[in-house]
């Protein structure tokens, strides 16, 4: 080995190169893999970037599947004549539709003005206002404004719910889906740019809020400058859009004030951008917009009315119609309704309901004026508990405190504020706090009235009660009140259906006389003694009690009665129902006047069925028609010939009558309701201890119903005590008023008798054919001429009568106290009279027809004799 020193440090520089190749290879190896992992990151970085970004833009939804404007409007409702009657609105749904052509040019340039200066030409986004709203925010300015343009806006308030409860993150999420959908918006090959530009402006102008539940700017027209949109000024046109920023602060009724600063920058710009000049930048500067604006709000409030009875049922009907013809639930239905933007014509005709209210609410139509309160109090005791009061403890303490005969009615409202206040003093110490209180007064005796058309089943007026009308919704006594029908009730459950499906006729005869089933015992609503046989017309005009019970138990059946008054449109009724009080409208729940008038707007309707209409048609946001009502077809639930045999009594009613008796005076039941020049039949109806006071009837024109009663039933009229809150006629009084002045001028076609329709002479005692007997009854004629259904004339002849006028009573009934009892014979032989009933014995009463005995030559007169009762 050679281990000199030139051989030696030769060695080391050759291991020292060595070692530097390996290092410099390793360091090689080092960069490149710094340099791989970098890219790699840079790479995995970009593409869990590009991964985060794709996946916020394909979450964004679809704006082919998205609709960008407004989808809650408020609901306009319109009478038949086209006014607009009510308009329903909800949280968020308080706005109308307008177009662009209606958006005054004014009105689009102070939004653009202020909200997006270069809308006209950016394609969504404007990336200079983005950076200006940074710099902003960097440099705590908040005078640079936003960056959002208005098609961001839209989007943000329509397709992103206004961006509300939003974290961090998600607010980032909805700004790059906002701005990605807003380049999709405008980008419609479809459309020229302009056009688009157009539809987005509409849109926004439509959607915004302007404060105060107030959205878009035909309302915000309405409700700050009582205008329509198309009428606004400069100046007003720049007060609307500088609210947009801060609808609650920049109010101009409750902060006029800043709204002026922000309309001097809304002005100040439109001068900058070259959209008005000089002079009309200083006109509308010097305008005095907010005093018009605060007269404006003054009347604004006072018009804030609660929706009437009328619409109050219109809205049930609609949302039922919305869930059975289109199969809505409920809660969309009622959303539809509010906030669905719908036209619905109504059936109201304005000037027949400014009749029935002023009729109703007249003071003078009314024998006395009661009142009953709702009333409230809530105080704190020193000790923190609190004890609430109301009008059943007033009752109570003067019922029982005082030792008064209490009812519940005051004879005015001093009357009840001073017994309010004095119970104050008894339950209220000085250490007490008064937390609240509360009083209304309710005018009694109340009212309803519904009025109809019959041949369509067009409610064309109807109220649900008198006085002030303070909220919507309320008690309606019209449609949501069931109360007992009373007399009205044996047309519909028991007189209609014994007519047209059990064989009887207007002749059929019961027999009038204290009459018990089971436990009940049911008497006739007058006094003074029964009538004997009697026939279903005189059921009718005479309102007897004993023959609609009979007519019920015999002919009809209960179970019959039930169904056939459902088919009328009762829906009240209740299995317990089926009792014989049912012929005289003893009801457990009771009935609506809606659907009393209803029932008989069948009758007025040649036994057709209409359901109570309170609309014709509904359309939606694009004037669709949803729901036509007018194309329903009414059924046939009665005959026609039952229908007009059922009127022809009716109107009977109506005319002055007297029944057919020697010694109980009874006189048709509604002849107060009657008036000149028209003809018309109707029912009237009264309930036991004169609580319910009903009138229901109709002309060729029209069926109205009328209802009277105290809320808390109090009775009307006690002729034992003297109580007296209204007395039970002036019903009649008031129905009488309404139908003579919506009939002026108006012909009178009479009530058209169907073909099927015959008149036959029959003895009205037995409903059958007359004898000789029958002309000679002691009381008068019994014969009259009766009109009935083909093939229902009788064929068999009269067996209550004998051939010289006397009357025979079946022997079941001969001790019953009636009329017809001074008439009872018993015959002692048979004769060969065929025209004469045989029978026993002959016991002549001591009020009987003279001993003279007609012979077989003395004919009675052949001539058909007309009713005179």
């Amino acid at each position: 080995m050679n281990f000199t020193r030139y051989n030696i440090e030769n060695r080391i520089d050759e291991m020292k190169s060595k070692r530097a190749r390996i290092w410099h290879r390793l360091t090689g190896i080092i960069k490149s893999l710094c340099l791989f992992l970098l890219l790699a990151s840079l790479f995995l970085g970009a593409s869990f970037s590009y991964g985060l970004f794709r996946g916020i833009l394909d979450s964004a939804p679809d704006i082919h599947k998205i609709h960008v404007g407004p989808t809650e409007y408020a609901t306009k409702i319109y009478d038949k004549k086209g006014n607009l009657m009510s308009t329903l609105v909800t949280e968020g749904s308080n706005r109308e539709r307008v177009s662009y052509e209606e958006l005054p040019k004014d009105l689009i340039n102070a939004f653009v003005a202020i909200e997006d200066e270069r809308f006209w030409s950016h394609n969504g986004i404007d990336f200079r206002s983005i950076m200006r709203a940074i710099k902003g925010v960097v440099s705590d300015d908040s005078s640079a404004g936003g960056g959002s343009t208005i098609t961001q806006q839209l989007l943000k308030n329509n397709v992103f719910g206004g961006g509300l409860h939003e974290g961090k993150f998600e607010r980032y999420v909805r700004k790059f889906q906002e701005q990605y959908l807003a380049l999709e918006l405008e980008d419609q090959s479809n459309l020229s740019k302009k056009e688009v530009k157009k539809s987005i402006l509409t849109e926004y102008l439509n959607t915004i809020n302007l404060g105060a539940n107030t959205l878009g700017v035909k309302v915000a027209a309405r409700r700050y400058f009582n205008k329509e949109v198309t009428e606004l000024n400069l100046s007003e046109c720049t007060v609307i859009a500088a609210i947009t920023k801060n609808p609650s602060g920049l109010n101009p009724i409750t902060h006029p004030d800043k709204n002026a600063i922000r309309r001097a920058q809304v002005l100040k710009n439109m001068l900058k951008q070259g959209y008005i000049d000089d002079a009309r930048y200083q006109e509308a500067l010097q305008d005095p917009v907010y005093e018009r604006i605060q007269n404006v709000n003054s009347v604004s409030q006072g018009d804030d009315k609660p929706y009437s009875y009328y619409t109050d049922e219109l809205t049930e009907q609609v949302v039922d119609s919305l869930m059975e013809r289109l199969n809505y639930s409920k809660e969309d239905a009622t959303k539809l309704l509010y906030s669905g933007g719908l036209r619905i014509y109504a059936n109201q005709d304005p000037d027949l309901q400014a009749v029935v209210d002023e009729e109703i609410n007249n003071p003078d139509n009314y024998d006395t004026a009661k009142y009953s309160i709702t009333w409230r109090l809530t105080i704190q005791h020193e000790d923190g508990s609190i004890v609430n009061y109301g009008e059943k403890d007033l009752e109570k303490y003067l019922k029982e405190g005082r030792g008064l005969d209490f009812n519940g009615l005051f004879s005015s409202k001093d009357q009840a504020n001073k017994r309010v206040e004095e119970f104050k003093n008894k339950v209220v110490v000085d250490s007490d706090k008064i937390l609240g209180e509360s009083i209304d007064y309710v005018l009694q005796p109340q009212a309803s009235f519904v009025l109809m058309d019959p041949s369509t089943g067009e409610v064309l007026a109807l109220t649900g009660g008198r006085g002030e009308k303070k909220q919507s919704k309320t008690l309606n006594r019209a449609s949501n009140v069931l109360r007992q029908p009373g007399s009205t009730f044996k047309i519909l459950s028991s007189f209609a259906p014994a007519i047209d499906l059990y064989g009887a006729t207007l002749a059929s005869t019961y027999y009038d006389s204290e009459y018990t089933v089971g436990k009940k015992t049911f008497k006739n609503w007058y006094s003074g003694g029964y009538l004997g046989f009697q026939s279903i017309r005189d059921g009718i005009v005479y309102s007897l009690n004993i023959v609609a019970v009979r007519c019920l138990m015999d002919t009809v059946k209960v179970e019959n009665g039930f169904r056939y008054a459902e088919s009328l449109g009762i829906t009240s009724l209740v299995p317990e129902d089926a009792n014989p009080a049912l012929a005289l409208g003893g009801l457990t729940r009771g009935v609506s006047n809606l659907e009393m008038t209803q029932a008989f707007s069948v009758i007025a309707n040649k036994g057709r069925f209409q359901k109570a209409k309170f609309f014709s048609k509904i359309e939606d946001q694009n004037g669709k028609v949803i729901i036509d009502t007018t194309e329903d077809e009414p059924e046939q639930v009665m005959k026609s010939s039952t229908a007009y045999l059922l009127t022809d009594a009716m109107r009977e009613s109506m005319e002055s009558n007297r029944a057919f008796s020697s010694s109980v005076r009874v006189s048709s039941t509604s002849t107060r309701a009657h008036f000149d020049g028209m003809s018309q039949a109707g029912k009237s109806g009264t309930t036991s201890n004169n609580r319910d006071i009903w009138f229901i009837g109709f002309t060729p024109y029209y069926v109205g119903g009328i209802w009277a009663g105290c809320d808390d039933n109090q009775v009307l009229k006690d002729s034992n005590s003297g109580e007296y809150n209204g007395g039970t006629g002036f019903h009649k009084d008031i129905w009488r008023k309404i139908m003579t002045r919506i009939h002026e001028g108006k012909t009178d076609p009479g009530f058209q008798r169907p073909e099927d329709i015959v008149e036959e002479q029959v003895c009205r005692k037995s409903g059958k054919l007359p004898i000789s007997g029958c002309f000679a009854d002691y009381r008068g004629s019994a014969v009259i001429t009766e009109l009935f259904a083909k093939g229902t004339v009788p064929t068999d002849k009269c067996t209550y009568h004998t051939s010289w006028g006397a009357m025979l009573v079946p022997e079941d009934l001969r001790d019953l106290d009636t009329d017809d009892r001074y008439f009872r014979y018993k015959v002692k032989e048979k004769t060969a009279d065929e025209d004469e009933p045989s029978g026993d014995e002959v016991i002549i009463s001591e009020q009987g027809p003279s001993s003279k005995k007609k012979t077989k030559e003395e004919k009675p007169k052949e001539e058909k004799q007309k009713r005179e009762d």
